[in-house]
């Protein structure tokens, strides 16, 4: 769980959970196992619509490609996503870092309380989806390449996204109070062909994008899982969470495998639009300062 990414991306926006909220009507949860066209208890929303519309993903999660199938949030994950809108409202406008206005770092000792918030979110939501899909235990790496939905997310993907989902609530708790308006979850930016320059997309030219192009208008644009920025607005630190399935893999920066960036890292891109090094960060390994 996050642009517009390609086949090889784990990640999806906030937004898309909550169309799919809004045109789906299937139950959050139900049994695992059940006859095609029913959904059960442990269905995703956008599972369950796909059960009944087989192949049509862009009706069930609003996006075109398999791989990015929504995770369908918990009721507590549906009130979280409704408070998104709240916090987004009151957060500074990110900033990019250039030479005419350089970002002051944050300090030392309240960088390192922020990173220790977002990984103990990183390892709790990776413990509860464990806890909920295979009873505390982490998936063997066979279970990873195994299909979960349709005929091209596996377990790998699809628990990703779920993970990303279940980190959120989280993540906006911590920062709401060690770094209240200085902080965006999965913004996106878009590169200005005109200017060279990268700019930040609300919440509102996103819904006007979507409305005249659908969500094929947002390729070519990133959306890294979280930012902070300084108090001036200009974006300090950059992160991207990863939940390597199985838990023994290293989490890694996914390459572009289409495309405009086709071949370019995922890591390299960020740095290259937002000036900032950005960092990993994932269950086992925590934030990633290499």
């Amino acid at each position: 769980m996050r642009h517009v990414p390609p086949s090889s991306s784990k990640k999806v926006s906030w937004m898309l959970a909550l169309l799919a909220l809004l045109h789906v009507e299937c139950l959050a949860e139900s049994d695992p196992v059940g006859p095609e066209g029913e959904c059960g208890p442990r269905d995703l929303t956008p599972e369950c619509c796909l059960k009944q519309f087989p192949g049509q993903w862009e009706r069930c999660t609003g996006a075109a490609e398999a791989e990015q199938v929504v995770r369908s949030p918990s009721p507590g994950m549906k009130l979280a996503a409704v408070s998104t809108a709240t916090t987004v409202a009151v957060a500074m406008q990110p900033r990019i870092n250039a030479a005419e206005h350089r970002g002051v770092e944050l300090a030392a000792d309240l960088l390192a309380t922020v990173e220790s918030a977002i990984e103990r979110c990183t390892s709790k939501a990776d413990q509860e989806v464990n806890d909920h899909h295979f009873q505390g235990r982490s998936p063997s790496a066979e279970i990873c390449q195994q299909l979960k939905a349709g005929k091209q997310v596996t377990w790998a993907v699809y628990l990703g996204l779920f993970k990303h989902e279940q980190a959120w609530p989280c993540l906006r708790k911590a920062l709401d109070l060690l770094l209240p308006g200085r902080y965006w979850l999965h913004p996106r930016f878009q590169l200005d062909d005109r200017t060279g320059q990268w700019e930040f997309l609300d919440k509102k030219r996103v819904e006007e994008i979507v409305a005249k192009q659908g969500w094929k208008g947002l390729k070519g644009t990133i959306e890294p899982d979280l930012i902070l920025l300084n108090e001036q607005g200009i974006i300090v630190r950059v992160y991207d969470l990863k939940f390597p399935c199985p838990e023994s893999n290293i989490a890694r920066w996914e390459r572009y495998d289409k495309g405009r960036w086709r071949d370019r890292s995922q890591g390299d891109l960020y740095k290259a639009a937002l000036q900032v090094t950005p960092r990993l960060v994932s269950p086992r390994q925590g934030v990633i300062r290499k």
